[in-house]
């Protein structure tokens, strides 16, 4: 990086140290220490000799900041971005992909909550465990899967590739979402609009499963049996029966 004095009409379009840090959440000192291992440097100095940031530096500061949020040590990183800068935009793809699982995990959990809300709204007799049930929205579904059935969705995995599992993973909580409200302004499960809804439920479990009717099948029985992952996802065994006569009605079924 160049570090000469810009001309001063130029000079807005850089930081000083301070501003970097108020504007990047990153503290000086820890700005002077990347600084002291080489991981970042300033574009320029001023007239007065203050370091000066410009675009180039900001992004090898994100690139450091995303590599250290990924576990890496300051000594990693150096190593990385001196000798492998594509993992500094690997490890950021997989960053963005991490947050979507998040952003999606707390739809599901909102979706649920709201779905609590609407019972607590509308009924008196909500019990105690119904209630915890629905708002321990971290417990994640556990399936006794085969060695043979789990790599089968390994293999299924791999096929759709991480766009294609972020993507049915991000329509879920849309879909269930849709379905319940349905479901609240008492649609009938027989209607072309909810058909459509039980065709779109079906093919993202297809998706899922590769067709396979068996792991479909355990998917059901183990949310049926654990209703506080159910209830995190935002579902009750009144929806399943829902989409069922739904999907019966659409001429698909997830049976053998």
């Amino acid at each position: 990086m160049t570090k000469s004095t810009p001309p001063q009409h130029l000079t807005q379009r850089y930081l000083r140290i301070g501003e970097l840090a108020a504007r990047s959440g990153v503290s000086a000192k820890a700005l002077r220490l990347y600084e002291q291992r080489g991981l970042i440097a300033p574009n320029a100095h001023s007239a007065a000799g203050y370091r000066l940031y410009g675009p180039q530096a900001l992004q090898r500061l994100m690139q450091v900041l995303v590599l250290k949020r990924s576990g890496f040590s300051l000594a990693e990183i150096g190593a990385l971005l001196g000798r492998y800068p594509r993992l500094a935009a690997e490890a950021l793809n997989t960053r963005i992909a991490a947050l979507e699982r998040d952003v999606a995990h707390k739809t599901q959990a909102l979706a649920a909550l709201r779905h609590v809300q609407r019972r607590m709204d509308s009924t008196s007799d909500l019990t105690t465990d119904e209630l915890l049930e629905s708002i321990t929205v971290s417990n994640k579904l556990e399936v006794d899967f085969s060695a043979a059935e789990r790599a089968a969705l390994r293999e299924r995995a791999e096929q759709l590739g991480a766009h294609g599992m972020d993507e049915a993973q991000r329509a879920w909580p849309e879909l269930i979402a849709q379905v319940r409200d349905a479901m609240d302004r008492k649609l009938a499960p027989e209607g072309a609009q909810i058909q459509e809804l039980a065709r779109r439920w079906y093919t993202l479990v297809q998706a899922f499963t590769g067709g396979d009717a068996g792991i479909a099948k355990k998917l059901g029985d183990a949310y049926a049996n654990q209703p506080q992952a159910m209830a995190a996802q935002g579902l009750d065994p009144a929806m399943f029966v829902y989409i069922g006569k739904a999907m019966a009605a659409a001429g698909v079924s997830l049976k053998r």
